[in-house]
């Protein structure tokens, strides 16, 4: 389903930055700020996909200000889909470390996996080379030789996805593999 014409006046006063008119918008009362939208439909996909507005508006890079807004309008920074997948993870995803810190805010867990497949914060941080991002989830209690479902550590994911910065990164600090030997 296609976001509505509100919604999507929404995603485009984001995409923007103009806080006037998000604010006019959230004012207006008709946008499901924790429904989904529509992505891929301006490519022609035979079947594009539909994410929540939350994970959304942090793939796009919204600014600290215009997610102040969406959040004090309702937005709900601990949603997590059928997957377990929640704020953290995107925000880990594409390197907002300001929306990870706002995670910590709201009390969503830095250390903990709400993912089904167990995979934590830290272990997603190491998957996508963020050595900062590895160093602060730690700082804030992440165990670092956690171990998924899978039986896959930080350093295991470091390793399987040839992220050698991070890799590095965690042996140095005592990190263990599960399921490689080195």
């Amino acid at each position: 389903m296609s976001p509505s014409g509100k919604t999507r006046q929404l995603l485009e006063a984001i995409e923007r930055d103009n806080l006037v008119e998000i604010r006019k918008l959230l004012a207006s009362g008709e946008i499901d700020l924790n429904g989904e939208v529509t992505i891929g439909e301006e490519y022609g996909l035979d079947d594009p996909d539909e994410i929540p507005l939350l994970f959304y508006v942090i793939m796009r890079g919204i600014s600290p200000e215009a997610l102040d807004l969406l959040l004090d309008a309702g937005l709900d920074l601990n949603f997590t889909n059928r997957e377990g997948l929640g704020a953290i993870d995107i925000a880990i995803k594409y390197r907002r470390h300001d929306i990870v810190r706002r995670c910590k805010e709201a009390g969503i867990s830095l250390s903990e996996s709400r993912r089904k497949s167990g995979m934590t914060p830290l272990m997603l941080a190491a998957a996508f080379n963020d050595v900062e991002m590895v160093r602060y989830l730690m700082e804030e209690g992440a165990e670092i030789n956690a171990v998924d479902k899978y039986g896959m550590t930080a350093l295991d994911y470091a390793r399987k996805m040839g992220q050698g910065k991070v890799k590095e990164f965690l042996e140095s600090v005592g990190a263990v593999h599960q399921l490689y030997d080195d």
